[in-house]
């Protein structure tokens, strides 16, 4: 006779408390940010030279260098869950000065990486709200944090015998 087993339930979005789909969409996000930051950062001769004409030019090399380092430092944080509300709170500001100013209609980008750069406050948004998850450093800080200040407690405040 045949012992019939159960077997263990799978979940492909969730393993051990992680889940997985949030996992992609992070680091998915953090690197287009990154790869944003470097695209703005390595035309910033021909951004200027473009927004020359219709701005002063410190105003708009400075926006550019603030939108390229922005997506650039904060695209890393992002992937690597390193202060990430932060880090998407400051990427909010510069994808909408990137969409009204560096990405006008008329420049050399055209309007498909203005609908990527809109398309993108939907991740990032999402990401506020749900923060970096347990595969970040964001949570093994917290989980650190966690067991260094249970180290301290009292014995009395612990012992809950008496």
């Amino acid at each position: 006779m045949k012992v019939l087993q159960r077997r263990p339930e799978i979940y492909i979005s969730r393993y051990d408390g992680i889940n997985y789909l949030e996992l992609i969409i992070r680091i998915v996000t953090g690197l287009f940010l990154i790869l944003d930051g470097v695209h703005v950062l390595s035309h910033n001769a021909q951004l200027v030279e473009i927004f020359s004409k219709t701005m002063s030019v410190p105003f708009s090399a400075f926006l550019i260098i603030f939108v390229g380092t922005v997506h650039l430092l904060g695209g890393t944080f992002i992937v690597l869950g390193l202060l990430t509300r932060i880090a998407i709170l400051l990427q909010i500001p510069a994808i909408l000065l990137e969409i009204y100013y560096i990405q006008p209609p008329n420049s050399f980008f055209g309007s498909g990486e203005i609908f990527a750069s809109s398309l993108l406050l939907i991740p990032l948004v999402f990401l506020l709200v749900k923060n970096s998850g347990k595969f970040s450093m964001d949570y093994y800080r917290m989980k650190k944090h966690q067991e260094s200040t249970m180290d301290i407690v009292p014995e009395e405040i612990i012992d809950d015998t008496k």
